[in-house]
């Protein structure tokens, strides 16, 4: 699966949990994505990083409003895309895969509730993930390799594993990777996460489940302020230019550069 990006122009405020956002934008941007790649977006904030993880994750709704499906700007394996096949293929770190849109709760509900509202736990999720795309792993086999928990206690004790996503704290973001391998997604995209979430997704265990998503021939984007965060982790680095750069001299290529 090879995604390219031509000439890619937005401005647009990308959301995390619904809770955090930022006005982003990015301009002439031209970037080939291919299986197995880690992509480090290294740029200050608002430069186009964020936006650029987020319209990939199919979660710019005006997306496909702007193509041009004759000249389309982001194509897979040579084919325009749009909204539905980038949400097909992606994961949004963090709130997990569009056929379970992460929702937010004002408070806690119990398991009753969540059965009336039809909210899914993360175990039903990966069950839901492996039934739809033929993965030969078991549910236990999934937790097990990203290290969820809640498994060894019995379900109306409700371990993490068998609560909704949003109810999963920290874990949250190895729980979407998890949903995401289960569905067997083929990209990965991690929102602007400094400084909530980086400890989380870039620390120890994250780096592990990364390159477990790497391995099975994902591609991973990842924007960040400075290159010190993924040293190390990227196969590929991609430094974004800054709003006063791009809108004096729009012609300028993307820098880009393979990793030590």
């Amino acid at each position: 699966m090879k995604i390219q990006i031509r000439n890619l122009n937005s401005s647009s405020t990308p959301t995390i949990f619904h809770q955090y956002s930022m006005i982003d934008s990015i301009r002439d941007f031209n970037l080939t994505i291919e299986p197995g790649k880690i992509y480090g977006l290294v740029g200050s904030f608002g430069s186009g990083g964020w936006l650029l993880s987020y319209f990939l994750a199919g979660k710019e709704e005006l997306l496909s409003e702007c193509l041009d499906m004759s000249h389309s700007i982001i194509t897979l394996d040579d084919h325009p895309v749009n909204n539905d096949v980038l949400k097909r293929i992606s994961c949004y770190v963090g709130e997990g895969v569009a056929e379970f849109p992460y929702r937010i709760f004002k408070t806690y509900p119990g398991p009753f509730t969540w059965k009336i509202k039809g909210v899914r736990s993360v175990a039903d999720q990966i069950k839901e993930g492996i039934k739809r795309s033929g993965n030969p792993l078991t549910l236990e086999q999934i937790a097990l390799l990203f290290e969820l928990t809640g498994m060894d206690k019995p379900k109306r004790y409700q371990g993490r594993i068998y609560r909704p996503l949003e109810f999963n704290s920290g874990e949250r973001w190895s729980a979407s990777m998890a949903i995401g391998y289960a569905f067997q997604k083929k990209l990965y995209c991690v929102p602007w996460i400094e400084p909530h979430g980086l400890f989380y997704i870039l620390g120890q265990l994250g780096r592990k489940l990364l390159g477990i998503l790497r391995e099975s021939g994902a591609s991973v984007i990842i924007p960040v302020s400075d290159e010190k965060y993924i040293e190390g982790l990227a196969d590929e680095i991609v430094y974004l230019k800054p709003y006063d750069l791009w809108k004096d001299n729009k012609t300028d290529e993307n820098a880009i550069r393979l990793s030590e």
